[in-house]
């Protein structure tokens, strides 16, 4: 039963942490305000009915700045879409940064069910709870404010987690949908991140089909 029903902890075992962050409510952290800003402009604009501006004139003392050519949007628009329902910035802000401390936690506890034994869900558990009290998740949380990179770093295990099983598992292509799509996410989260992490999921993924018995079809997913 806990092996199929593991999964439900991780929320659970992350309040210490979610507590913190809705104690203390936003730090003077490096980047938070900065993020604030761009969020409010971001829902200002959809209320004016520009639902991407690429061009943002508020920014750099009213001069404008090309801000989503460069900068990958989607916390911002996962930030703003909370804020819609009626949370104030602030509260959406903080939603985010738990729901991506969560997604990442969980992430890493279906990679790990992979990679240990399935039948014992412990050494998945502790592996999530390990990923969500990271000290460099935390900092990126407490310290930088970097809501952008905490996003990036939710979605890095389910990218492990998918590939995977591209690779594994006989029926590749009911895990092409995911494994596209959570690297998708990657491009239009954190860019940094994507061009960092590549790289290192390639040659995860090529040590997995070399191990596999190196069959052409998985490769070719």
């Amino acid at each position: 039963m806990w092996a199929k029903r593991s999964w439900l902890l991780p929320p659970f075992l992350a309040l210490p942490v979610l507590l913190t962050l809705f104690t203390t409510r936003l730090t003077a952290s490096a980047d938070g305000a900065t993020h604030l800003m761009r969020t409010a402009l971001l829902v200002n604009h959809w209320q004016n009915s520009v639902l991407y501006p690429r061009w943002i004139p508020e920014l750099v003392t009213g001069l404008g700045y090309p801000l989503l050519n460069f900068y990958a949007p989607s916390a911002y628009y996962l930030t703003g879409a909370i804020q819609l329902t009626g949370a104030t910035l602030s509260a959406a802000t903080l939603l985010t940064f738990a729901f991506f401390i969560v997604a990442g936690g969980l992430g890493m506890v279906c990679w790990a069910r992979d990679l240990f034994d399935a039948d014992r869900p412990w050494p998945a558990l502790l592996a999530g709870v390990a990923y969500m009290y990271a000290p460099y998740l935390l900092a990126n949380v407490f310290v930088r404010g970097a809501i952008a990179e905490v996003g990036a770093q939710a979605l890095l295990p389910w990218i492990l987690w998918s590939g995977r099983r591209l690779i594994t598992r006989q029926r590749a292509l009911i895990w092409l949908a995911p494994f596209a799509l959570t690297l998708g996410a990657l491009a239009v989260t954190h860019t940094v991140t994507l061009i960092i992490f590549p790289p290192f999921l390639l040659g995860y993924l090529v040590a997995l089909w070399w191990q596999r018995g190196h069959q052409w079809p998985q490769l070719g997913w």
